[in-house]
């Protein structure tokens, strides 16, 4: 066989190499895409919760506020209704501080309600985060499975794309040219040997007088069908 054939042949095999472990690389990360998704999920809903309680906490400050001033109201209406000198002024006062007690005994209402709320968004906060916190623990072995077989596989690609180099600094420049414009083309294999009369990729039949060429002179040649490179083979 053709030193040079050879050579592209050996090229093509530590391409085949490469290519496999370079998938290999590129399957683990949709495995820590979903361990990711599943993390995140959890942690937007602790932040979906934890946005809910802060919102409670500052109504229930707002309510708690209101009913102080009422009561502070109340309390003037109430110092102020031993200064009345008419039938008229008390009846207003009185009034007046009827109304205040009422929307306190609303807002105090309220609030309860408002409490018994927070206290349920509090809890299920709680809840999101220790499911957080157990999926994290959960997740710490897969990660690190994943983490050591990533170390193997790219030490492993190293050796082999060094192993690559080597092969390809054999192969006659213009014909390296050729197979990696032909790889480039998102192929793994780029070399195939004639099936009979055709291209062995992609069954094109191969004219007479260049099957003849490529048999008598092991020229590598190019299909016209699919574009790879051809080469016969005894075998």
């Amino acid at each position: 066989m053709q030193t040079e054939l050879v050579a592209l042949l050996a090229l093509q095999a530590d391409d085949v190499v490469v290519y496999g472990l370079e998938a290999r690389l590129a399957a683990l990360d949709p495995r820590i895409q979903e361990l990711d998704r599943r993390r995140q999920h959890l942690a937007d809903a602790v932040a979906r919760a934890a946005a809910a309680v802060e919102a409670e906490e500052k109504k229930q400050a707002y309510l708690r506020d209101k009913i102080a001033e009422h009561k502070q109201l109340i309390e003037r209406n109430q110092a102020q209704m031993g200064a009345v000198k008419t039938m008229k002024q008390a009846t207003a006062a009185a009034a007046q501080m009827e109304q205040a007690q009422q929307i306190v005994a609303g807002e105090e209402s309220d609030l309860l309600a408002l409490n018994r709320r927070l206290e349920e968004y509090r809890a299920a906060q709680q809840g999101l985060k220790g499911e957080l916190a157990a999926l994290e623990t959960e997740q710490e072995s897969a990660r690190a499975c994943v983490a050591t077989e990533r170390g193997e596989i790219a030490a492993d690609l190293s050796l082999a794309r060094a192993k690559r180099a080597e092969a390809a600094a054999r192969v006659p420049v213009p014909l390296l040219s050729r197979y990696d414009r032909i790889r480039g083309r998102k192929r793994v294999e780029a070399v195939f040997p004639m099936h009979g009369m055709s291209c062995g990729n992609c069954d094109t039949a191969i004219p007479l007088q260049r099957r003849h060429v490529m048999t008598a002179s092991a020229a590598i040649e190019m299909c016209e069908g699919c574009g790879v490179l051809m080469y016969y083979s005894p075998e």
